[in-house]
């Protein structure tokens, strides 16, 4: 629990270091897409955020199938609604509520932690594929920003949220709690307020 309360309130102190998409801390003089990709999801607070949380959700989902074969087909959901949005940023452009659609995808996981320890797995289940659909508007507000090649770019960005993700799933897995749920809440309560 003490260790619940830490990273709750590590994740509120810095959440004032939020950026807004434009303006990561990127050496924009660089020529390294892939690099560029791979740095862009773990200095955008709302992304780390919500990837941390889909891969803490996704420990939690329980199918009718093996849980083993659930997970992997879940990250590689979760990671081609990323490209798709990636592509689709990259051809559309900005276009407006994308932020609002980022901004619900951290409560729409929240939520889904949270009620991953009732006996509704149906709505678990639920949210569980509307935060992965969700994870196309982080993708597509990367593809807007992408520096260099499209495809180094989004080849890096797809390691990177794979990391975050699994590095969420197994947080979930060694640190079993509702409470992971309400710390994603506040941190995405603290990015809205912070921006």
């Amino acid at each position: 629990m003490k260790l619940v309360r830490l990273l709750t309130l590590a994740s509120l102190f810095a959440a004032p270091a939020a950026f807004a998409h434009v303006g990561h801390m990127h050496d924009h003089g660089s020529s390294n897409a892939f690099l560029e990709g791979f740095v862009h999801p773990l200095t955008g607070l709302d992304h780390l955020v919500m990837l941390l949380g889909l891969g803490m959700l996704i420990n939690h989902f329980r199918s009718s199938q093996s849980a083993s074969l659930g997970k992997p087909v879940l990250f590689g959901a979760a990671l081609v609604s990323l490209t798709l949005g990636l592509a689709a940023g990259g051809v559309v452009g900005a276009i407006s509520g994308v932020e609002l659609m980022i901004a619900a995808s951290i409560f729409v996981v929240a939520l889904g932690i949270w009620n991953a320890f009732s006996t509704r797995e149906s709505l678990t289940q639920a949210l569980v594929i509307a935060s992965i659909g969700l994870v196309f508007f982080h993708g597509f507000a990367h593809g807007v920003e992408a520096t260099g090649g499209l495809v180094g770019f989004g080849a890096g960005m797809l390691v990177a949220a794979f990391g975050i993700m699994f590095t969420g799933e197994r947080i979930a897995h060694f640190l079993s709690t509702k409470w992971l749920g309400a710390g994603i809440a506040l941190s995405g309560a603290a990015l809205m307020m912070a921006s």
